[in-house]
């Protein structure tokens, strides 16, 4: 019984060196396994950070789109009133310089008109004082005795003029106002 207790130990004795080798493999792959799962752990807590660092700057990049775009759209905004302030702006200058040309080009018309009319004026006293003139005959004006411009006023009172109706007699109101030339005048006398 000895000797079945002795090899009983043996065997025993060599069951637990081999349970010993195999815990110690075990520890071994134990610890290779930690080291492994720390170097995971490691990698994956340093992607955590950088996806929260990632993940913080999109959120701060989104909020920074988000109030550049409000800040677009009150400018675009902005923008769109001021186009409409100035497009009426503009269509009021256009239809205050169309009225301001259009003034202009009708009292330039008048002032035209009435210049024209002054120059008929002159032309129908010219043609009277053509006919006065050419009506009388240089003998007849030698054998009438007296002051000629006795024989002048004689023949104004003998003949009508026709006068103008634009402006008072020998102002001419489309040259500034300056006397139009009168009767006495286109006959070169002076006044008696």
């Amino acid at each position: 019984m000895i000797s079945e207790c002795g090899y009983e130990t043996s065997r025993l004795a060599g069951e637990l060196l081999e349970l010993q080798g195999r815990w110690s493999e075990t520890e071994a792959m134990l610890t290779t396994v930690k080291g492994s799962h720390s170097v995971k752990v490691s990698k994956l807590e340093i992607a955590i950070g950088e996806l929260e660092r990632d993940l913080r700057k999109t959120a701060s990049s989104l909020l920074k789109e988000k109030k550049a775009r409000k800040a677009k759209s009150l400018e675009v905004r902005r923008l769109q009133c001021q186009i409409e302030n100035d497009a009426g702006l503009v269509s009021r200058g256009i239809r205050e310089a169309k009225d301001t040309i259009s003034s202009e080009f009708q009292a330039r018309l008048a002032k035209i008109s009435a210049f024209w009319g002054s120059l008929e004026c002159i032309r129908n006293r010219d043609l009277a004082l053509a006919m006065i003139e050419g009506g009388m005959a240089v003998g007849d004006l030698a054998v009438v005795d007296g002051d000629f411009d006795l024989i002048l006023a004689d023949l104004k009172s003998a003949c009508l003029l026709p006068t103008c109706s634009e402006g008072p007699e020998g102002k001419d109101p489309v040259l500034g106002g300056s006397p139009a030339p009168g009767l006495d005048e286109a006959t070169g006398e002076e006044g008696a």
